[in-house]
């Protein structure tokens, strides 16, 4: 399904903090994750293990792709500490 979707104020700030942490690569994963969250917080729908499995492996496909194609990188330890220091263990 393709949709077009204009968020303004409080839902554009949240994505755009998704983005600058790094939490999804762009918006459209950043709109994605935040639906399956609100599906896990609420039940709306249950995904049984087989589809989650499903799910993992068509995402790892999609960023081996991306990889290749030099659209994401893959970032060393020290990389990703230097990005998120909160995560250090000292």
């Amino acid at each position: 399904m393709n949709i077009t979707l204009k968020l303004e104020g409080f839902p554009e700030e949240i994505i755009n903090q998704m983005l600058a942490k790094k939490i999804a690569m762009n918006k459209t994963e950043a709109v994605r994750l935040a639906i399956m969250d609100y599906n896990e917080h609420h039940q709306i729908k249950r995904i049984d293990e087989t589809e989650l499995d499903r799910l993992a492996v068509k995402k790892m496909q999609q960023m081996d792709k991306e990889i290749e194609e030099g659209k994401r990188r893959i970032l060393t330890e020290k990389e990703f500490l230097k990005l998120h220091p909160e995560l250090r263990d000292d």
